[in-house]
């Protein structure tokens, strides 16, 4: 296993295309069975992950600016299990990767990336969502997460 202490550098987007990856170089792309596609070309290869399933039409507000993480989703999932759900795929994905830049390209980023890494909050992420294209940098190790890079402002 990997040294725990190391981090991994997660590359989160929405879609776009897959230039945009191009200057990080990641050792893999983790992709949402359901969720956004990238265009053209990508040199990593491609492992899809159920746990990156996005949690359909949510209550952005709610969750967000309100901090009501009991309301669910229209799928039924309360803010809180995407939390959950997440924070178990996208740690167990770090860990596999420590060292290393692997991607992962998924709808319903915002919450848990405002949830989980230090330096992100959720009135930021409210107020300016992804977009395709747009490439967010956050790193994991024994500290936790934290936000790195590429936040639209």
């Amino acid at each position: 296993m990997a040294d725990m202490m190391c981090a991994a550098r997660v590359l989160c987007l929405v879609g776009g295309e897959a230039a945009a990856l191009a200057p990080y170089r990641p050792v893999r792309l983790y992709v949402a069975p359901d969720g956004p596609r990238l265009a053209g070309a990508v040199d990593a290869p491609v492992e899809e992950r159920a746990g990156l399933a996005g949690p359909g039409l949510a209550p952005r507000d709610r969750w967000l600016l309100a901090g009501e993480l009991a309301a669910p989703a229209a799928g039924g999932e309360s803010g809180q299990q995407v939390v959950d759900r997440f924070a178990g795929t996208l740690a167990e994905i770090a860990d596999r990767h420590r060292g290393q830049t692997v991607a992962v390209l998924a709808d319903g980023l915002e919450l848990p990336l405002a949830a989980l890494c230090a330096g992100l909050s959720p009135a930021r992420v409210h107020a300016a969502p992804l977009a395709p294209g747009d490439v967010v940098v956050v790193e994991y190790d024994a500290d936790g997460w934290r936000y790195l890079s590429g936040w639209p402002a």
